[in-house]
């Protein structure tokens, strides 16, 4: 066994590449979520229930994503 199997074969940017995509994801998915929750209670005149419920929508979108990508990464 070389020095260099069993290392990750992907250079260091691509590591970087993963990250800022993830967090770029988890951000979209928690503001879409509060917005449209903001959004909905806005137009229809109610207290903050729907921006609780998009708020759980957003976070529930976000772990999703986080499995997602992690199942993505273990098969390279």
């Amino acid at each position: 066994m070389g020095p260099d199997q069993g290392k990750d074969e992907r250079p260091p940017t691509a590591n970087w590449a993963v990250a800022f995509d993830l967090g770029l994801r988890l951000g979209i998915s928690v503001i879409l979520g509060v917005g449209g929750g903001l959004l909905a209670d806005s137009w229809l005149h109610t207290s903050p229930i729907f921006t609780l419920i998009g708020m759980v929508l957003g976070i529930g979108a976000a772990m999703y994503t986080i499995w997602d990508v992690a199942r993505q990464s273990m098969r390279r």
